[in-house]
């Protein structure tokens, strides 16, 4: 008996640790093809140069195949940047799926579901982009209101929403544990469920999007900074005080550009 116990118990690490290699190779890949589908303009935002990012957008008959180019690569982003700071949840809703007798398949249904969230903030990324950015001023007065928004999301680090999002990213355990009911009712149910987790995730961390969209939305050393203060934020200890930290900061920076109205460097 303690042998086929052991060796359940083997079974379901090697399977655990097979799921962990696959979504870190999957955010790898994701970095990789995020470098190729970057376009030069898209580097750029209004922090570090509003008049490249101008862009090159696609005539009325073309808006919707625009749209779904942008949500690919959009959707790609995300699993680079968000995957990896995602996976104490994935692991936790895995454990309880193979505790409670179901496959890997529903792991992935809860995967799939996180991810549906973050693209439909990719279609509200895509709008702002679109209908915002043609009219955006440049120069000075374009540094100083993206140095405004740069406030407003530093000071969103303090507020009671971020926290309590925060602590839903942070405790995996507790978030599996509220929804075990509704994880009972079927796939579609468990699909919500990743989505619900995505936005606990979306309401965690839409500030710091909203930074990497004003310095460059596909910057990639941009945004290996800001998965950096998403994983640090989610995954280790202390997380709480990084995120207050983090909004000093921000806010910080955005009070000093308000001021100087100086342009950020580009980093690709």
């Amino acid at each position: 008996m303690s042998g086929r116990l052991a060796g359940r118990v083997r079974r379901a690490s090697r399977g655990e640790a097979l799921l962990v290699a696959a979504l870190l190779g999957l955010a790898a890949l994701a970095w990789a093809v995020t470098g190729q589908l970057a376009e030069p303009h898209m580097r750029f935002g209004l922090l570090t140069g509003a008049g490249e990012m101008r862009g090159q957008g696609g005539g009325a008959g073309s808006t919707l195949t625009v749209l779904g180019l942008f949500l690919v690569t959009w959707t790609v982003m995300m699993v680079a940047m968000m995957l990896p700071s995602a996976l104490p949840a994935v692991v936790t809703y895995d454990r309880w799926a193979q505790r409670t007798g179901r496959s890997r398949g529903a792991t992935l249904l809860f995967v799939s579901g996180y991810l549906l969230s973050w693209a439909a903030a990719g279609v509200v990324a895509y709008l702002l982009i679109v209908h915002l950015v043609p009219l955006l001023p440049t120069g000075d007065t374009g540094v100083r209101l993206g140095a405004a928004v740069l406030v407003v999301a530093g000071v969103y680090q303090f507020t009671p929403l971020k926290r309590a999002c925060l602590r839903q990213c942070r405790s995996p355990m507790a978030f599996i544990a509220a929804y075990a009911a509704p994880l009972q009712a079927g796939p579609l149910a468990r699909m919500r469920v990743g989505a619900a987790h995505g936005a606990y995730c979306l309401g965690c961390c839409w500030a710091l999007m909203a930074v990497l969209l004003l310095l460059g939305m596909m910057s990639l050393t941009w945004m290996a900074l800001v998965a950096a203060v998403v994983l640090v934020e989610k995954v280790l200890p202390h997380g709480g005080l990084v995120s207050g930290i983090i909004g000093g900061v921000l806010t910080a920076v955005g009070l000093v550009l308000l001021v100087g109205a100086t342009a950020l460097p580009v980093l690709a």
